[in-house]
């Protein structure tokens, strides 16, 4: 079970800071000609919000110089000093205030008692921005407190005022001013007690859940105190770990064994949005269920691999058989958990999805070995392809040119043999388990619909290529929709989750096989980015092998209609690509916004699915799985 508490993340300052900056983000986009808009430093201690910002065109600056009077500058939650404000005033740059109000109110406190003769005692981190920012309110002369060790520096000025940061802790706030007062007793001493209400209230619940988990998470910006704070206080309960990236999370729950951990929580700090900690729960829940069915896949496929070979076959089928079985091993079994999830979000109380699982890895190998002959491709799933296998074994010197061809020729033969062989092998098991089963007409017309429109796909997919580097078609962007449709979406999301959902007794319906084809088309638009931009060791295979093949990807739509082309074309489908020639590629794309087109592309969608996945028939913890699924899908490195 994974817990949220009632009262995590995104405190009321916050919130208005973010909220500030969303309107006027959308009031100046509708402007015919919208200013530029920059966040005066960071908005909040939160690297996720700062790159959200930075997709919507939104910089964010260490210095005042780079604005100008046709720029609009927003300031940040954690406030600044006067000299900002007057900056502004006096260069008549438009701003927008984002101050916490807590914040705010400590600065007017300050700038009337600084007036009035007060010795300015801020109780703090010389280094939290908040603190600078409160001090730039009393002309950078108060004494800023963080221990005893600091009471040094306070005068013997009869009035004082003492205030702090809002993120302070109470009860060490506490205690400085009460030996402050007794230092200086007979002093006019005034105290602020301006501590933020709403990182209490986050440590108060967030320890309340912990005291029912065996695990918590705690999300929020590295460097940001009340994260710190948080931390802090739940770590003395239970277990707990830090993080402010997803991506170091995601990572962290992959390989960690938290499955093993029967209630985990999640929490955030006050910088912290709610709709990131979501995002945090959602791929928890999306790897926690992908973990515990990788487990039960695992488990019994070399026994399902093992009977695939028969000891009677002939020495030549034995071993192109045992390349099957090799490359049917140890795969990601992404499709296999979502016949799983098919199955387990149909409400049923079963699980017979494992066969039909094993018959889908099996579908999905010999698909993989008739595309790399296609492709030429020597590398897949971090092995070397059968063709390569075959012509690594018969290729040797000193034999003649049609010894050679006749290798290569053997080697696809063999590669088309051992990929019709994986089909009719997974029919049988699919028959052999499910023939007595009441759905199983159905269920064998979806298997067989998903094969025929993985195969339309193909046919475009190969078919395209040709026809553009030969300049018989322009390349149309619907066509490569078409390929992410057919060929991805249907092979890889739709059909196996509506083949389990199916065999959980459940009949499929439009908008979950639309939601489902939105998740397929942002697969795949992540596999080729990744595809040209990824490290081939993490990816398993070559990133130069797309380009190789003319490879028709949203990328290559894009950039057929931009300048770039004619030099695109120069390197883009030739053979021999070299370290030198894919940065260049690299570049083009990048240069021709190519690159940020597709990104682009894929965040609308990602946005889109995520409102899709809402309006599903599914519970909440199901409609949390696939959304995990979803963040997956744009994280994963290969």
């Amino acid at each position: 079970m994974i817990y949220i508490p009632k009262i995590c993340g995104t405190c009321k300052g916050s919130e208005k800071a973010l909220k500030t900056v969303y309107d006027v983000f959308e009031k100046e986009s509708k402007k015919e000609n919208p200013k530029k808009i920059y966040i005066y430093k960071e908005i909040l201690h939160n690297p996720k919000v700062i790159e959200e910002f930075k997709k919507l065109g939104i910089e964010t600056i260490e210095s005042l110089e780079k604005v100008t009077e046709n720029d609009i500058l927003i300031i940040r939650a954690h406030g600044e000093g006067k000299d900002v404000y007057d900056y502004l005033e006096a260069n008549n740059i438009e701003y927008y205030d984002a101050t916490c109000p807590n914040v705010k109110k400590i600065h007017n406190k300050v700038e009337k008692k600084y007036k009035e003769g007060y010795e300015i005692i801020i109780i703090g981190k010389s280094t939290h921005p908040e603190v600078i920012g409160t001090n730039g309110w009393c002309n950078n002369e108060a004494v800023i407190i963080s221990d005893e060790e600091d009471f040094n520096k306070i005068s013997r000025n009869n009035k004082k005022f003492i205030t702090c940061q809002t993120t302070f802790n109470k009860e060490k706030f506490n205690i400085l001013t009460s030996k402050i007062e007794e230092i200086f007793e007979g002093c006019t001493i005034e105290i602020d007690n301006s501590l933020c209400s709403a990182v209490k209230q986050i440590c108060e619940s967030s320890v309340n859940v912990s005291q029912q988990c065996d695990l918590m998470f705690v999300i929020g910006g590295e460097n940001s105190s009340n994260t710190n704070e948080l931390y802090n206080c739940i770590s003395e309960y239970v277990k707990a770990y830090k993080f402010s990236d997803i991506f170091d999370f995601y990572k962290f729950i992959l390989t960690e064994d938290i499955n093993s951990y029967e209630n985990i929580g999640i929490t955030g700090g006050a910088s912290t949005p709610v709709s990131e900690i979501n995002n945090y729960k959602y791929l928890l829940s999306f790897i926690l269920f992908y973990k515990e069915t990788l487990k039960e896949l695992r488990k019994n496929q070399q026994k399902v691999n093992n009977d695939l070979f028969d000891d009677s076959d002939n020495e030549l089928v034995k071993d192109v058989v045992n390349d099957f079985i090799d490359l049917n091993s140890d795969g990601k079994y992404v499709r296999g958990t979502l016949i799983a999830l098919g199955e387990y979000l149909s409400n049923s109380k079963k699980k017979n999805y494992l066969n039909l699982a094993y018959a889908y890895e099996m579908f999905q190998t010999s698909v993989l070995i008739h595309d790399d002959i296609i492709d030429n491709a020597k590398i897949r799933r971090g092995k070397e392809t059968i063709p390569r296998r075959i012509c690594q074994k018969l290729f040797y010197k000193g034999q003649n040119k049609k010894y050679q061809s006749d290798v290569l020729k053997l080697a696809n033969s063999i590669g088309i043999c051992a990929g019709d062989f994986g089909f009719y092998e997974a029919n049988k098991l699919l028959i052999n388990s499910y023939g007595k089963n009441k759905n199983f007409a159905k269920l064998m017309d979806t298997y067989n619909e998903i094969i025929l429109k993985t195969i339309k796909g193909e046919i475009i997919d190969v078919t395209l290529p040709f026809y553009g580097k030969y300049n018989l078609i322009n390349p149309k962007e619907q066509d490569v929709l078409d390929i992410y449709h057919l060929k991805t979406s249907w092979y890889t999301i739709i059909g196996p989750f509506i083949l389990g959902y199916i065999l959980g007794g459940k009949d499929t319906y439009a908008e979950l096989e639309e939601t489902l084809n939105k998740i397929g088309i942002a697969f795949q638009l992540k596999d080729d980015i990744l595809g040209i931009y990824a490290d081939s060791k993490v990816i398993g295979k070559s990133n130069v092998s797309d380009i190789e093949e003319f490879k028709q990807t949203i990328l290559y739509s894009h950039i057929m209609n931009t300048d770039y082309k004619k030099e695109f074309l120069k390197i883009y489908g030739k053979n021999n690509i070299n370290e030198k020639k894919l940065n260049k590629i690299r570049e083009l794309l990048m240069k021709s916004g190519s690159y940020d087109y597709a990104v682009n592309y894929l965040n609308n969608i990602y946005n889109d699915c995520l409102n899709s996945i809402d309006k599903l028939e599914f519970s909440e913890e199901g409609k949390d799985i696939l959304k995990g699924l979803l963040i997956y899908i744009n994280i994963r490195e290969k």
